[in-house]
């Protein structure tokens, strides 16, 4: 069996992107969509041909403590952030109202910011 390791890492991470599981009701291994991840994390389900779940990516190109994030998505979103190497960070998150997010993290960096 390959290693993770061996495959090569794609940084054009999108929701038609699949990744791999273990079904809970069959206990069978299975492909995931990262859109249907993203479904059952922010408590919504997309049928096939109907409209996406709406997200945004924020690019913050310069380093930075503290990530300004302006959405326009009209909610609360769930949010990952990973810095230049795709490591996941972990900040402190204030939403300052259903369209703008305030990180502040220990350190500073550049990176991007998942929401959804």
């Amino acid at each position: 069996m390959a290693r993770i390791s061996t495959y090569n890492q794609d940084s054009d991470v999108s929701v038609s992107d699949k990744v791999v599981g273990t079904d809970s009701t069959t206990g069978g291994t299975k492909n995931f969509s990262l859109g249907s991840v993203l479904s059952l994390v922010t408590g919504t389900i997309n049928v096939p041909g109907e409209d996406e779940v709406d997200s945004y990516v924020h690019t913050q190109g310069s380093a930075s403590s503290t990530w300004t994030i302006t959405h326009n998505l009209d909610k609360y979103p769930s949010i990952v952030i990973v810095d230049n190497d795709d490591d996941v960070v972990v900040g402190e998150i204030n939403y300052q109202d259903k369209d703008t997010i305030i990180v502040y993290f220990t350190a500073a960096f550049a990176g991007k910011a998942f929401l959804n």
